[in-house]
């Protein structure tokens, strides 16, 4: 007890100073981590030379990852937000929570927060690059843009609800302000389009590469310019469009803007390669005030009054202000730096820092709800449960003895076995356990057969194992990092092994129906031994599943 309490005491003193940080292999991490109750989630965009391809994984306690999901090739980076839309109803049906992800394939998905698992895909346009912008969620549907376009899905389904044509655009997310949608595109034109009708737009010139933002009655865009920027304040009308722009409020700023963030009805802060500043409208212009003048150019973040930004430079490290606190900075005391856009995420009584060569480093801050990337220090107490049936039986035996044999001799065999009887049940009704269990015990156990294969690699218990039982041969692979569904990790395995797959949509989901060219009459697939009763998509793997393919 006294060394449960030391150890107690001592976890609770270390627990500020813990952190933990991930190394996240492949590609480059551009994009803010998203926090949900289990997991953390990382994205990954893809080597420009092909080697190691897009991906999103979930990491727990200790850093653990717990499952990834491998994104189509594409030649353009992932850098939309993996969006956490919480369940819900709107015009089209209800939805439980899910993540989106939209993939610069052009292939928009719904996967399920917890596990991983597919829960619908759908496909968008695509001209040398498709999906860059992060998902919306307004209260008509999922509010997309496409590489021409706008589009609005159901989150139930994905199914396609409206959708318009607009300009070529990169990382240009949608806004909604009272049932019409705004977006920018890389021609420098904002577009304005209610469902139903056709898309008008202004020209501003220069690129157009957030969402528009809704401030006092107006639409604010920050213009990239060649090497300057211009920030645009266009007043709303009674039709919902945009006005001429206030000359009042163009501001010019430097190059490369970033991404910018609304802090309050009237104000907002901006980025660019001259650093971070607060604008706050008034009739007469912009009230600036500048917070710092690092170079930030990727999406500013505002979230529990805190707005955090990261410095992109070789020596970049992180911004926080307290916004309530007249803009106070807050102090984020890690040593990771280099180039970045995402910025610093808040973790339960934590920061989330990332940089794009894939560091993730868990800051602590005192205070707040555990973050699920949190290290476990505090020592585990089981309860010890104690089996009081032998005492019960014995003390019930004693008494059926004593009863009976003072009965007994005193009038006769037959009173004995009256007084004796009730205690010879209470002590077998307390036996029964004990006898259940022996006879279990004794109970010929069935025999599985072993699923490990001694002749397999050790490093390869470390992920999953997927074998492939051809009529000629046996492929096997091993180690890969874990997926949602025996169908991804089968995939996956396929890929490595340099193996065609063949799948076709049934009743339990997409089906494998040839492996390296072998159909034959079918494939069934085990995993650790049991074959499942649900198809290979539907199927949640543990993190070190071993699936075998053989045929039917």
């Amino acid at each position: 007890m006294r060394s449960t309490l030391v150890v107690t005491l001592l976890a609770l003193f270390l627990l500020p100073c813990v952190s933990a940080s991930i190394n996240v292999p492949g590609g480059y991490v551009s994009t803010a981590p998203l926090v949900s109750e289990d997991h953390v989630l990382i994205r990954s965009s893809g080597t420009f030379d092909g080697s190691a391809p897009p991906m999103v994984r979930a990491y727990g306690e200790n850093a653990t990852l717990h499952w990834v999901i491998e994104g189509p090739a594409t030649s353009q980076p992932d850098m939309a937000d993996v969006v956490h839309v919480e369940g819900g109803t709107g015009p089209c049906g209800t939805w439980s929570d899910r993540i989106v992800i939209a993939w610069s394939s052009g292939l928009l998905e719904a996967r399920a927060p917890d596990t991983g698992l597919l829960l619908w895909q759908a496909n968008t346009t695509v001209q040398t690059w498709g999906l860059t912008a992060t998902p919306v969620l307004v209260d008509e549907g999922l509010l997309i843009t496409t590489r021409s376009g706008v589009e609005i899905r159901c989150p139930t389904d994905g199914a396609l609800l409206h959708a318009t044509e607009t300009g070529l655009g990169w990382r240009n997310p949608a806004s909604m302000v009272n049932g019409t949608v705004h977006v920018g595109d890389e021609s420098g034109r904002l577009w304005s389009w209610t469902p139903g009708e056709a898309p008008s737009f202004v020209e501003l010139g220069g690129a157009i590469r957030h969402a528009p933002l809704h401030l006092n009655g107006g639409l604010v865009v920050h213009v990239q310019t060649g090497r300057t920027s211009m920030v645009e304040w266009l007043p709303l009308g009674a039709n919902g469009q945009p006005q001429l722009v206030s000359e009042a409020h163009r501001l010019a700023s430097g190059a490369s803007p970033g991404m910018p963030v609304l802090l309050n009805e009237t104000s907002l802060a901006i980025a660019d390669f001259s650093g971070l500043q607060v604008l706050t409208w008034s009739a007469e212009g912009w009230d600036v005030t500048r917070l710092a003048s690092t170079s930030v150019q990727g999406p500013l973040r505002f979230e529990q009054g805190r707005l955090t930004a990261s410095e992109n430079g070789p020596n970049g490290g992180f911004l926080a202000f307290d916004v309530a606190e007249a803009h106070a900075p807050i102090a984020l005391t890690t040593g990771l730096r280099g180039y970045g856009t995402a910025p610093p995420v808040a973790c339960g009584d934590a920061w989330l820092l990332v940089k794009d060569e894939g560091k993730v480093v868990l800051e602590p801050e005192e205070g707040g709800p555990t973050c699920p990337l949190s290290v476990d220090i505090m020592p585990s107490t089981e309860q010890t449960s104690v089996d009081k049936s032998p005492a019960v039986w014995t003390l019930s035996l004693m008494a059926a003895f004593l009863a009976g044999a003072t009965a007994g001799y005193r009038r006769g065999p037959l009173h004995a076995l009256r007084w004796a009887s009730p205690f010879l049940l209470v002590a077998f009704v307390a036996l029964m356990p004990s006898l259940m269990g022996w006879w279990v015990d004794q109970a010929p156990q069935p025999v599985g057969e072993t699923v490990w294969d001694d002749t397999w690699p050790d490093d390869w218990r470390e992920g999953h194992v997927v074998v492939f039982e051809l009529p000629n041969e046996t492929l096997a692979i091993g180690g890969l990092e874990p997926r949602p569904s025996a169908l991804e990790a089968t995939v996956a395995a396929a890929d490595e092994l340099d193996v065609s797959i063949a799948l076709e949509d049934h009743a339990l989901g997409r089906w494998v129906t040839a492996i390296d060219g072998v159909a034959a009459d079918g494939w069934v697939y085990e995993v650790d031994g049991v074959r499942p009763a649900v198809g290979p998509e539907a199927f949640t793997l543990d993190r070190t599943s071993v699936v075998v393919w053989s045929l039917a």
